[in-house]
């Protein structure tokens, strides 16, 4: 063998051994404290930006923390800020409706949701919660339906029938009620999507829309997303999930210092988000950070059902320092940048509805 040949081969070989041994890729699925707490001596962080944290893992790594992490080439994840123009087409209907959100409304409803002791799913007072969510969504006119994947544990769904030709067509807007079960917290987490929901819901009800509007209020979301799965699978198994052209999810949306909303979904869907970075120009004040990874809330199952669906969630990289703490209460809540997330949402609802 010649000294090139030999030169070559021995590249090669190196490349292998190189391609072999270079350490996995993991995207980190978990922010709850105790769990970080857990895992952290077993991680080098690769990249931490928003809700996108990718690290390699140690040798030494105890099976029971892998839960806590999914392996990724690199590819498909990502998180970045895109250009976000200044729309010059702004619907004159949809910035008339998004004017009518009411940051005093959204203010009562967080209040008026940890002032439970607490939404621990299965809990007395989660289900009392849930009661008065359905209550008034039931005065607002909405036709109410629930699924209850236990007999204590009940997500509720409100619809609004469209009136055009494409009213099988549904658009929907959804928030977990749940809590972890600190007493009289949950403000962010997540009262706050629960009252822009309701927000939401109040301004819709006078919208002549053509297809349907759907309100879907989740349970067992910090359980395991079990209200969202059970959902999510009922309508895979008769055929309704094909009927859904677009969701929305909101958890977490009430802390903020810099303006930025966090969208996240897959990356088949990365063009949704960065629709909804346009929307953000057109109708609110808000700047926006793509996410490509979904992971932990409710739209992952729904995601995973091959509905486009997208999170919309506080810029992670300052979310609340009181993330499954007792002191997550109202006093912490930016309710102006809440109002500025029920005004895209409501946007994009609107936009969706005129395709």
């Amino acid at each position: 063998m010649d000294k090139i040949n030999l030169a070559t081969l021995l590249l090669g070989s190196l490349l292998v051994f190189s391609s072999i041994h270079k350490p996995q890729l993991y995207q980190v699925i978990s922010s709850h404290p105790h769990d970080v707490k857990e895992f952290s001596p077993f991680i080098k962080t690769i990249k931490q930006d928003g809700r996108l944290w990718l690290v390699n893992l140690k040798k030494n790594t105890p099976s029971h923390v892998m839960k806590n992490f999914r392996l990724t080439t690199g590819r498909g994840v990502k998180s970045y800020m895109p250009i976000v123009l200044k729309s010059s087409v702004v619907s004159p209907i949809i910035k008339d409706f998004t004017s009518r959100i009411d940051v005093a409304a959204i203010k009562n409803d967080v209040e008026m949701l940890s002032n439970y002791k607490t939404r621990l799913v299965g809990s007395s007072d989660n289900q009392k919660a849930i009661a008065q969510v359905k209550q008034i969504l039931t005065s607002l006119g909405y036709s109410i339906s629930q699924y209850c994947y236990r007999p204590d544990a009940c997500s509720i769904v409100a619809d609004k029938v469209g009136d055009g030709s494409s009213a099988d067509d549904v658009i929907m807007l959804m928030g977990h009620v749940d809590s972890v079960g600190k007493n009289f917290a949950g403000a962010d987490d997540n009262a706050s999507g629960v009252a822009v929901l309701l927000e939401v819901a109040r301004v819709l009800k006078d919208f002549n829309s053509k297809k349907t509007l759907r309100f879907f209020i989740t349970n067992g979301e910090e359980s395991g997303l079990f209200g969202a799965e059970h959902y999510a699978d009922l309508l895979t198994k008769n055929g309704e999930i094909k009927k859904m052209v677009l969701a929305i999810n909101m958890d977490m949306v009430g802390y903020n210092s810099n303006g930025i909303v966090e969208l996240e979904t897959d990356s088949q869907y990365e063009g949704l988000a960065q629709w909804f970075s346009q929307l953000t120009g057109a109708y609110t004040s808000l700047k926006t950070k793509i996410t490509i990874g979904a992971w932990g809330s409710d739209h992952v199952p729904f995601i995973h059902a091959n509905v486009p669906t997208l999170l919309t969630i506080e810029n992670w990289s300052t979310k609340t320092p009181c993330y499954h703490m007792e002191c997550d209460k109202p006093s912490t809540i930016n309710y102006n940048y809440a109002a500025e997330i029920a005004k895209l949402n409501l946007a994009a609802m609107m936009t969706k509805d005129a395709e």
